[in-house]
């Protein structure tokens, strides 16, 4: 059986690429989630600024903790998100995405989330966050988290 569903994933479920643990699930059980929705016919997007985002919050740790090997798994994780093929990159410089993260500036916080919101809302695709401000800034229906993902796909 054979969908069409797109799914636009926030930041968070590539840090454990980047060596960081996020708690809403295993590295391995998220990699095996995103392989079966793919297998499936999901097809899934990122914002092109998530890969910065995750190498920044990754590296950032690293410097605090002085540990050498977390700055380098920010980088080979950088390199994966990057260079890897196993989502199509959503460019941030589309006009209707900067009206629209502009917009979610004046209410919302972190830049990068702006960015994230309105590339799903500009696109018209299902955000996935664990992000609870995400509804105020999405349409109903437009925001699940990961356990309402993985529960989707029992049913």
């Amino acid at each position: 059986m054979s969908s069409t569903r797109s799914l636009l994933l926030d930041t968070t479920y590539m840090l454990p690429v980047f060596g960081i643990d996020i708690g809403v699930d295993s590295a391995s059980s998220i990699q095996e989630t995103l392989s079966g929705l793919v297998q499936r016919g999901t097809v899934l997007f990122i914002s092109d600024l998530s890969p910065f985002e995750a190498f920044i919050k990754s590296y950032r740790i690293a410097e605090k903790l002085k540990d050498e090997r977390g700055k380098e798994e920010a980088k080979l994780g950088f390199l994966f998100v990057v260079r890897g093929d196993w989502a199509t990159k959503i460019r941030h410089e589309d006009d209707e995405i900067i009206e629209q993260a502009f917009k979610i500036r004046l209410k919302h916080n972190d830049p990068f989330d702006c960015f994230i919101f309105a590339t799903a809302q500009a696109r018209k695709i299902p955000l996935v966050t664990e992000d609870r401000a995400a509804p105020q800034f999405l349409e109903n229906g437009q925001v699940m988290n990961w356990a309402a993902l993985k529960k989707s796909l029992r049913s």
